[in-house]
């Protein structure tokens, strides 16, 4: 897995911060074109794949007040581990006991709306 990401920076020019996140993947057993799942604080989104073969890309955008500086923790789920996630939200259960494929870190800082506040 090779992960690279990008966060918004500046709220003068956007309403929104905005996350993206991009990886490589190279499955051992020779998988291509795997479905995968993103979950960031509770959150699911489609992870969609690149032209090139083992290309991902998620991406979210919060409101900058939403937003908060810190590392955001974006959890990969294939279509069996994302099932088993989406029916224990569904029934209240433990999702913490749901293991992901992988894990990425994704570091923020708060965006800045100029004239030295943050926003």
């Amino acid at each position: 897995i090779v992960p690279s990401y990008y966060t918004t920076s500046d709220a003068v020019i956007s309403s929104e911060s905005v996350f993206v996140v991009e990886i490589s993947l190279a499955c051992k057993n020779g998988a291509q074109n795997v479905a995968l799942y993103a979950d960031v604080n509770g959150k699911q989104f489609p992870v969609t794949r690149g032209q090139d073969v083992g290309r991902y890309q998620v991406s979210w955008s919060l409101e900058h007040r939403s937003a908060q500086s810190g590392t955001y923790e974006v959890k990969f789920f294939d279509e069996e581990s994302y099932s088993a996630l989406r029916k224990a939200q569904r029934n209240n259960e433990d999702v913490s006991r749901i293991r992901p494929l992988f894990t990425v870190n994704v570091d923020h800082r708060v965006s800045w709306g100029g004239l030295g506040s943050p926003w």
